[in-house]
């Protein structure tokens, strides 16, 4: 279930992968709904993982701000990833902040948050 006749992984479950790996992690993360108001090009949930903080950093837990933007595999290929004008900007505003903004595009999306949090808290 997910994956298309030509193999490319369909974006609504490239969405449930990255929410069951919120859930795994035991993260707050929500979907943020896209109604005309607001923010254009918030990432398509975000949240808040809670990520235990090397000894180096004091020996506490700390929140980091995670959000990821999903797509269908196909995507992957097109022009700027297949993010819009506003979703880059929004990434790069995340990023500048200290926060994590990632986008997946298949069902290895949490292999690649993991990698992206252990690089965080190990350097």
């Amino acid at each position: 279930m997910g994956r298309k006749k030509d193999g490319n992984v369909a974006e609504p479950q490239v969405k449930r992968t990255v929410k069951s790996w919120y859930d795994k992690v035991e993260a707050f993360s929500w979907a943020p709904v896209s109604n005309g108001f607001g923010v254009h090009g918030i990432p398509d949930r975000v949240g808040c993982v809670p990520v235990v903080v090397t000894p180096d950093m004091v020996g506490k837990t700390v929140g980091v701000f995670v959000a990821v933007e999903s797509k269908g595999s196909h995507r992957k290929n097109h022009k700027g990833g297949g993010l819009t004008p506003q979703q880059q900007d929004r990434r790069a505003e995340i990023r500048l902040a200290g926060g994590v903004c990632h986008v997946a595009y298949d069902t290895s999306a949490p292999e690649e948050l993991n990698a992206i949090l252990k690089d965080l808290t190990h350097g």
